[in-house]
C-alpha cells in the first residue's frame, strides 16, 4: 500500500494544480480488503472508479456450474450446488478448481447413447478432505492468509475449528489462560481482541446463542440477572462457518489437540454451570446468623 501510495502521488498534484498530463497514468489495484487511508483509494472513490467485487449468487453459481459441466442445470444435484456453494463461497475460479477436483474422484457425468449428458453421479461429497487440494490457487490462497495471521490470532483460528457449533471467550481461554494467573483479565483482552480481528477480517462469524444459554439465563437469580436483561455482560458466542478456512485451519491441528480443546472447554462450561449456585448457598451460609451450642446453652439455663 506504501508503494501504490507513491505512485499516485502524481495524480494528486495534478489534480490539485487542475491540470491534465500529456501521460495519464493509470492503475488496477486488485486487493482482498482495501485500505481507506490511502491515497489511491481516495483517488478512486471520488473518481467513481471503485468497485467492490462481491461472490456469485447461487442462482449465477448453478449456471455457472452448468456451462462448465456442460449439463442442463436440472440434472445437477442438490448436494452438489450446496457443497461447492459453500466451499467456494461464490469465487468463479475457485467452483472451477473445485468442479476439476470432483470429476477425478467423486463426480461422475454420465452420457446416453447419442453422447448427450444423461445423469450425474454423487458419491462420498461429504467425506472429501478439501485440506489435501494443496496444488490448487484455493488451498494456497487460504494458507497465505492463514500464516499471515498473528501468533495469538491464529491459535485462536486453529482451536475454533475444534468445536463443531458455536463457542465463547472462556472456551479458548480454558486452553490458552490459567483463571488463578496474576494476568488473567489481560490475558482474556488479549484473547478477546484476537477475536475481534478475525471477526473484522471475516474469517470467523458472531452468532446467536444456543437455546441453553437463554433458559439458563432465565433461571438465575434477580440479583445475577439484571444486567443480563439490560444487555450488559452478555456471553458472545462466534463460530467458524467457512467451510474452506475451516477445513484448511482444522488441517493444521493434530487429533491429540483437538480432544485437549475440547476436553478443557467441557471442563470449564461443567465448572461454570455449577459454580454460581454452589457459591450462592456458600454466601447464604456464611451470611446466616450462628451462635456456638454453649452460648446457647447458657442462655436456656439464664432463661
Amino acid at each position: 500500500w506504501r508503494a501504490v501510495g507513491h505512485l499516485a502521488e502524481p495524480v494528486r498534484r495534478e489534480k490539485a494544480e487542475r491540470r491534465e498530463g500529456n501521460k495519464p497514468l493509470v492503475m488496477v489495484i486488485a486487493c482482498r480488503e482495501e485500505e481507506r487511508s490511502n491515497l489511491a483509494v481516495q483517488l478512486a472513490l471520488e473518481s467513481d472508479s471503485f468497485i467492490h467485487l462481491k461472490g456469485l449468487t447461487e442462482e449465477n453459481i448453478l449456471e455457472y456450474m452448468s456451462n462448465y459441466l456442460n449439463v442442463p442445470e436440472q440434472m445437477i444435484p442438490q448436494q452438489l450446488r450446496v457443497f461447492v456453494a459453500k466451499v467456494t463461497s461464490g469465487n468463479p475460479r475457485h467452483i472451477r478448481e473445485t468442479l476439476d477436483q470432483l470429476m477425478e474422484n467423486c463426480i461422475q457425468v454420465h452420457l446416453g447413447a447419442n453422447n448427450q449428458p444423461k445423469h450425474i453421479e454423487c458419491k462420498d461429497i461429504d467425506k472429501i478432505n478439501i485440506s489435501s487440494w494443496q496444488h490448487t490457487a484455493m488451498i494456497g490462497g487460504t494458507v497465505c492468509q492463514l500464516e499471515a495471521l498473528d501468533p495469538l490470532e491464529a491459535a485462536v483460528l486453529k482451536m475454533s475449528t475444534c468445536f463443531h457449533g458455536s463457542f465463547t471467550l472462556p472456551d479458548l481461554a480454558a486452553s490458552t489462560c490459567s483463571r488463578w494467573a496474576d494476568a488473567t483479565y489481560f490475558d482474556f483482552l488479549r484473547l478477546f481482541k484476537a477475536i475481534r480481528t478475525l471477526v473484522e477480517a471475516k474469517i470467523i462469524e458472531e452468532v446467536e446463542g444456543p437455546e441453553e444459554h437463554h433458559r439458563h439465563t432465565s433461571g438465575m437469580s434477580p440479583e445475577l440477572s439484571v444486567g443480563k436483561t439490560q444487555g450488559f455482560g452478555n456471553t458472545r458466542y462466534f463460530a467458524t462457518r467457512n467451510l474452506l478456512i475451516r477445513a484448511v485451519g482444522g488441517s493444521m491441528v493434530l487429533e491429540a489437540q483437538r480432544r485437549s480443546v475440547k476436553r478443557q472447554a467441557l471442563i470449564d462450561r461443567a465448572l461454570w454451570r455449577e459454580l454460581p449456585a454452589r457459591m450462592e448457598d456458600l454466601a447464604k451460609k456464611r451470611n446466616a446468623q450462628h451462635i456456638p451450642w454453649y452460648y446457647e446453652q447458657a442462655f436456656r439455663r439464664m432463661s
